[in-house]
């Protein structure tokens, strides 16, 4: 869906339009809240959604691969490295470590 905005919205300004059609929706008939869930939906597609982060990215990459980054380390900087070719081996050893402390 375009937006009508001038530029990129920022979610944070639309955070108080979307807590008040969601505090409408609360007191709504059944008439009204079809407008409004409609209404909230629009707002809701001005929000871009949240990127991933390098955590989210490294471990999708390793689930993909099938490769499990607490028994096979290696194979594990290996393949991020493979997937982003501009990934330095320290940087991948790092993201690999923390898919470890994140994964539970």
């Amino acid at each position: 869906m375009l937006s009508p905005l001038s530029g990129p919205s920022n979610p944070a300004d639309l955070e108080p339009l979307k807590a008040a059609l969601r505090a409408a929706l609360d007191t709504a008939d059944q008439v009204e809240q079809v407008g409004l869930r409609r209404a909230l939906r629009i707002v809701e597609d001005f929000v871009p959604p949240a990127a991933p982060t390098p955590v989210d990215w490294a471990r999708a990459v390793l689930a993909h691969a099938g490769i499990d980054p607490r028994t096979a380390e290696v194979k594990a900087v290996r393949e991020l490295r493979r997937a982003h070719a501009g990934l330095s081996l320290r940087d991948a050893v790092a993201l690999v470590r923390l898919v470890v402390t994140h994964s539970g």
